[in-house]
């Protein structure tokens, strides 16, 4: 975030120079400074969830999701896309794994993907939630995934802790899809 907000700051000292300069240079500016800041609040709300654990299990899964895709987007310079279908109201358990996850899958996407885009959608209907979390970087083989590497292994643990299945489709310059399906427990 100190990033984030240190760029910001450095645009906004030349922008008036930009925008004397070239007016088009200087809305394009503008914009980034839109972005980053927008990206520096969601990561600052990030940080106060993180905090506060209780306010994961308090926040509504939609919000969770939206405070997580600006603070990434923020972060990485990635263009992302939020998508919410339907009531997507979850058990404490659930609500932490799956935000967990979809930490864990864009975190994977900002250190190794080289992605130019990424979407995140939550499909909630009846009692089956699917969460799916996407990019077009240059994605890998999933079957040769080294035994010491933590992402993928922290994010089974946490679709098994909720009997969540876990699929991870990539390939080679096609990208990844981690997908995650379960049915919503009882009492939500």
């Amino acid at each position: 975030m100190t990033q984030t907000l240190f760029s910001t700051s450095l645009i906004a000292e030349v922008l008036p120079r930009i925008w004397e300069n070239d007016p088009q240079q200087g809305r394009e500016r503008l914009d980034e400074i839109r972005t980053l800041t927008r990206g520096a609040l969601a990561e600052m709300r990030n940080l106060l969830v993180e905090l506060r654990p209780s306010a994961l299990i308090d926040t509504d899964f939609p919000d969770l999701l939206q405070q997580l895709t600006e603070a990434f987007a923020g972060r990485s310079g990635i263009p992302i896309d939020l998508e919410i279908q339907g009531d997507c109201r979850l058990s404490p358990d659930s609500k932490v794994a799956a935000y967990r996850i979809t930490q864990e899958a864009l975190n994977n996407v900002s250190k190794h993907a080289n992605a130019t885009r990424c979407r995140v959608s939550s499909r909630c209907t009846g009692d089956r939630i699917t969460l799916k979390i996407s990019d077009d970087g240059s994605g890998f083989d999933p079957e040769n995934i080294p035994p010491d590497s933590l992402g993928v292994s922290i994010m089974k643990e946490r679709a098994d802790e909720i009997g969540a299945a876990l699929d991870i489709h990539s390939k080679p310059e096609k990208g990844t899809e981690v997908v995650v399906t379960w049915t919503r427990s009882k009492e939500t």
